[in-house]
């Protein structure tokens, strides 16, 4: 996961208007008629599913995946419908149908449940609270006195809160005595499916790319130090290059790639190079 200003999101006043007509028009539903009226209006979201998946480079916000076969679609944070294990029930965040902020690109991997490995894991319609007598149920109500336990990729704070390891498995990233993150950090894992296998493999299989990059470089980086020679120099600046590709917001797993950079900075100047030139 990786941070995405969805501030920057791209909207013209067509879709803000819209999206107000929708939800005016879900507003004055009756209770029981309101999922229909929002579902009716589906278009809306869709329309503005090239524009959030621009905004994060065509990777899925919440596992950093790139999958132009798969039939991705735009999540809603807060569930548009019945909250999944809400207690007392809860009918959605009807009033959010329509909001932008709301509005999360995903890939079908995180947002479908799916079993894998013994796990059954996938967001849907699953928005666990910390608190649940704190949960907003009407459009009166004030969504900020909600602790999510999903992570948010559109909040700095949230996204330092999973760390990834060479072999591509992914956990906390914080000490399992900050309860509230440790708890947040291990629900997101769960929830968004990361640590499906096939996730588990490609990461794996970029981190190990990426880790012979590092290690070219480092071998040239040697050799022009000892023969100053400056092809040695340009060599290790090619592998170098690749890296700091791999770290960019447009590469696949770039967070995963920047905690083996972090790992690997104590010992490698390649890896040491490239964290100082982000």
């Amino acid at each position: 996961m990786r941070y995405i200003s969805i501030a920057d999101l791209q909207i013209d006043q067509t879709w803000l208007d819209a999206a107000e007509a929708a939800a005016e028009a879900v507003r004055k539903a009756t209770p029981s008629n309101r999922s229909k009226v929002i579902n009716s209006y589906q278009q809306v979201w869709k329309d503005l599913k090239e524009p959030l998946r621009k905004l994060s480079h065509e990777k899925c916000w919440y596992c950093e995946s790139i999958d132009p076969r798969s039939d991705n679609a735009v999540d809603h944070y807060r569930p548009k419908g019945n909250v999944k294990d809400a207690t007392p029930p809860h009918e959605g965040y009807w009033w959010l149908a329509f909001n932008w902020m709301n509005y999360r690109f995903c890939c079908t991997y995180c947002n479908s449940i799916r079993a894998s490995a013994g796990v059954t894991g996938g967001k849907q319609d699953y928005f666990p609270l910390w608190d649940e007598n704190s949960r907003a149920r009407s459009d009166q109500d004030d969504i900020d006195d909600e602790l999510p336990l999903l992570l948010d990729p559109t909040h700095l704070t949230d996204v330092r809160l999973i760390a990834f390891s060479e072999d591509g498995s992914v956990g906390p990233a914080i000490d399992r005595k900050k309860q509230t993150e440790y708890r947040m950090a291990r629900e997101s894992i769960l929830r968004y499916n990361l640590k499906h296998p096939l996730l588990v493999e490609f990461r794996a299989a970029r981190l190990k790319e990426v880790r012979a990059w590092v290690e070219n470089g480092d071998k040239y980086l040697a050799r022009y130090v000892r023969r100053k020679r400056p092809n040695d120099r340009s060599t290790a600046e090619t592998f170098l290059a690749q890296v700091r590709t791999a770290v960019s917001p447009r590469a696949p797993y770039s967070t995963a790639v920047k905690h083996l950079l972090a790992g690997l900075a104590s010992t490698s100047d390649a890896a040491r190079s490239v964290i100082d030139s982000l």
